[in-house]
This record gives C-alpha cells, structure tokens and sequence, in this order.
C-alpha cells in the first residue's frame, strides 16, 4: 500500500511541531519568581504575606533598573530633624516612599513604605542609634546600634512582624554583615503611628511648605 507523498508529508511537520512544542516546554525557568517579576501587573492590593512578597519583588526589581519616575524632596527643621523624602512613582501610580532622615546626630533611618492602592502592605524600616562605647569616650570609639523591621500589611493591619537586632563598632574588625543576621518573628505591634507618619509623608509630597517635615 502506498502513502501519497503530502500525507507524508503531514507526518513529518507534525512530528516537529510536536518535538517543537516539547523542547519549549523544557526551556521555560522553573524559578517562578523571576517569571512574575517581569509578567504579573501592579493592579491589585496584595492580600497575604506571598502575595506581598510577590509585590515587593516586583516594585524592586523596577526600582533596580531604574523604570520607575522618582521626585524628591529634602528639609531641615531647625537643626534639630532633618532628611529627604523620595516618591517612586508609575505612569502616576505611587509605588513607594523612602524617607531618610537624622535627629539630633545620634539617630539616623532609612524606611521604605510599599503602597498600592494608595495603602500600605510593606515597610522596611531602618533605624541606627549611635553613642560612644562606655569608657572609650577619650579614643573616639563609637558603636552603631542597629534595628531592622519588615511589617507584612493588609488593609492597615500586620500580618507578619520581622526583626533583626545588631552592632557596629568602629574599632572592630568583625562586625557582622547585615544580610548574614537572621530576621526573627516579633509580635505585631499596632500600627497606628506608622499609617500617621505615612499620612504626613503622603501630605508633604504636595505641601506649599517643604521645609520642615512636622511628625
């Protein structure tokens, strides 16, 4: 019996296409992180502690090469307080707030607030309280107490409450790495006080007066 040669034929492109289709399937990342960074939207407010770090990935990875608009601002209240306050922004959308800001030269921060839907679902708070080391005052030896928190939020409420203590001190030559010390989990404490200073951050972006930044 023969086989008429575009039957043939069928069978052959078939048969690639299916090996085709294989060989795609095989070449897809299996790290599904890197595949939701560049493909999933910033449209909806996250809703569980995965979903936040989806998002937090996500707004990172546009703040790391540089896609999101950015306007800043910088104060000084008397001496006393002072610091800069950056908006990151897509096509209008505010994504992020980073406020870096010094008190009374002992204390200095660097936070970031995560927004989406003009809400909070992530903050990263940084906070440095240096003083000299005790009896050392004479050689100038410092120390730099150091407190990181990561607050998982929904709906103005923690979900998750991450903390991680260390210190610095300038006459040391082993102090640790701050990616090498593990975060703990903390109990959540109300959250009140940080939406008010979100709030104020918030209100400064449009304020007639940037010059003082009052809390």
């Amino acid at each position: 019996m023969k086989i008429p040669m575009y039957s043939l034929l069928c069978l052959f492109f078939f048969s690639c296409g299916q090996k085709r289709s294989s060989d795609e399937k095989n070449t897809i990342p299996t790290d599904s992180a890197v595949i939701n960074t560049h493909s999933v939207t910033v449209d909806s407010y996250p809703t569980s502690v995965e979903q936040i770090k989806q998002r937090y990935a996500i707004i990172n990875d546009k703040l790391k090469r540089g896609l999101l608009d950015s306007l800043s601002f910088k104060y000084d209240c008397n001496k006393e307080r002072s610091g800069t306050v950056t908006y990151f922004s897509d096509k209008g959308e505010l994504l992020m707030i980073k406020h870096t800001y010094n008190e009374y030269s002992h204390f200095s921060a660097v936070d970031q607030y995560f927004i989406s839907n003009n809400k909070l679902f992530f903050a990263h708070l940084n906070g440095t309280s240096w003083s000299f080391e005790s009896g050392q005052a004479a050689e100038g030896a410092t120390k730099d107490d150091i407190i990181e928190q990561r607050l998982y939020v929904e709906n103005e409420k923690p979900l998750l409450c991450l903390e991680k203590k260390y210190t610095k001190r300038s006459h040391s030559a082993n102090n640790p790495a701050p990616a090498n010390v593990p975060n703990k989990q903390v109990k959540c404490k109300p959250i009140e006080a940080l939406l008010k200073d979100i709030n104020l951050l918030v209100e400064f972006k449009s304020s007639a007066n940037n010059d003082c930044l009052e809390k």
